[in-house]
């Protein structure tokens, strides 16, 4: 709104009997709800206490309400450092995910370089297969191994049973 002049409404109100004339960038109804909720509340505390003057109930509404700015504020304040340490932890929290993306990629690299080189070792004969076939054939000649040793261990049990 730069340069322009708000709108201004003018609004007659009637609070505690006395009829002011409200000049406000708030629309009429605005500010009528407003005064009714402040004579609301002068009569509220009138019924409370019959001896009660309108000047008083008045200062006592202003101070109820003066309480009621004063708590929110206080609330504000609190929410506001609330959210700023929500903010603060976002933003560590980012820079937290910005880091392990960053190593899953170099780990999906690595993984990738390390497939590839295991993949050519095993086609050309390399020492991987020779390995693993290494490997197969001590576990079948074990096995193999085994059945003779079990099939021996229960030939000479029987053979010296039946002495």
């Amino acid at each position: 709104m730069s340069g322009e002049n708000p709108v201004k409404n003018k609004v007659k109100v009637k609070i505690a009997g006395s009829e002011f004339t409200v000049v406000s960038e708030e629309s009429e109804s605005y500010t009528l709800t407003i005064a009714e909720e402040i004579n609301e509340n002068i009569k509220e505390i009138q019924d409370m206490n019959k001896n009660v003057s309108s000047t008083a109930a008045l200062i006592l509404t202003a101070l109820n309400y003066c309480d009621e700015i004063r708590q929110s504020k206080k609330e504000c304040g609190r929410l506001s450092t609330q959210l700023e340490k929500y903010f603060a932890d976002t933003a560590k929290d980012k820079e937290i995910i910005a880091e392990l993306r960053a190593e899953n990629e170099k780990l999906k690299k690595d993984a990738d370089t390390y497939r590839k080189r295991l993949g050519e070792r095993s086609r050309g004969g390399s020492p991987v297969s020779s390995a693993l076939k290494t490997a197969y054939k001590t576990v079948s000649v074990s096995e193999e191994e085994a059945a003779e040793d079990e099939n021996g261990f229960f030939s000479e049990k029987t053979e010296n049973n039946s002495v």
